[in-house]
């Protein structure tokens, strides 16, 4: 997930939000003012804001939650209960009191999921490094204990890596912090573009990241990551001016096993990398005794 997609539709969920209350009240204004001269407004759920946000939010992030479903489903509700109503009206029928407390628990309802929804997104926003989209440092000693667990049952190699973006504060300093964000961004891209989908990047901090790679021994991870180390080196970006921003990455690698905790093989991972920082940068090294 996007955190700055997400971030966008959250706002607009909020709008969209607004536009079911103002519908619904005008909507009941209507209703319970029949015969002067009031309009209706449509009940139909795609004629709502509300409605029209979420066919768009269909091909968005949100839509990728659970609670994504069932607030459309609640939002249906209202609508199809609402028209009920609205059709007994035009009929000049007697809109009952069962019929009102029917619908106030649809919107209730519809509330209730809402909120959920919204929770949902918060929670994984809050887990996502913002500015790179990857994963933060958060929830990472736990899924990474988890993964280390796994290998360990199934007798499966695991290996973690550390990335550092070679002389970044030199290009801070050079081409401003706005286009040190960009070089940030640009890197996170090809980490994440380059591994499988079970693996998974973080935000280490500044400009380090952490690569987990389940079943993978340090020999494959050696290759994967030099891979990784030339794709980057290939980034063609520049700044404003279209001076260009040279960019490498030095890559530190540990293997975790039953004898070695996570905190052990990070520690390694770390001091391969100064090992590759000392021996020139933009390369790849193993962690060895």
């Amino acid at each position: 997930m996007k955190a700055e997609e997400a971030f966008a539709s959250l706002t607009g969920f909020q709008h969209a939000l607004a536009g079911h209350v103002e519908w619904l009240q005008k909507w009941y204004q209507a209703i319970l003012h029949r015969g002067s001269g009031i309009d209706i407004p449509p009940a139909g759920s795609d004629e709502c804001l509300f409605g029209i946000w979420l066919n768009a939010a269909a091909q968005g992030p949100l839509a990728n939650f659970p609670g994504f479903g069932l607030l459309g489903e609640e939002h249906e509700a209202v609508h199809v209960k609402a028209a009920q109503i609205t059709a007994r009206a035009e009929a000049g029928q007697t809109i009952t009191t069962s019929d009102y407390e029917t619908l106030m628990g649809s919107v209730l309802s519809f509330g209730n999921a809402a909120q959920a929804l919204e929770r949902e997104v918060w929670k994984a926003l809050a887990t996502v490094d913002p500015l790179t989209g990857l994963a933060n440092r958060q929830t990472m000693r736990t899924q990474l204990t988890g993964e280390r667990d796994r290998a360990i049952r199934q007798r499966l190699p695991l290996t973690l890596a550390l990335t550092d973006i070679d002389h970044f504060k030199k290009v801070n300093d050079t081409f401003g912090h706005a286009q040190g964000d960009n070089v940030l961004r640009a890197v996170a891209q090809v980490l994440r573009g380059a591994v499988r989908p079970y693996d998974v990047v973080y935000r280490y901090g500044g400009e380090e990241f952490l690569i987990c790679l389940p079943g993978t021994n340090t020999e494959t991870g050696i290759q994967v990551l030099d891979r990784i180390r030339q794709a980057i080196a290939a980034l063609e970006l520049t700044d404003d001016k279209g001076t260009p921003i040279p960019v490498t990455a030095t890559f530190g690698l540990a293997g975790v096993d039953a004898d070695t905790s996570v905190d052990d093989a990070i520690e390694r991972a770390d001091k391969a990398l100064y090992d590759g920082k000392r021996q020139g940068r933009n390369r790849v090294v193993s962690y060895t005794e």
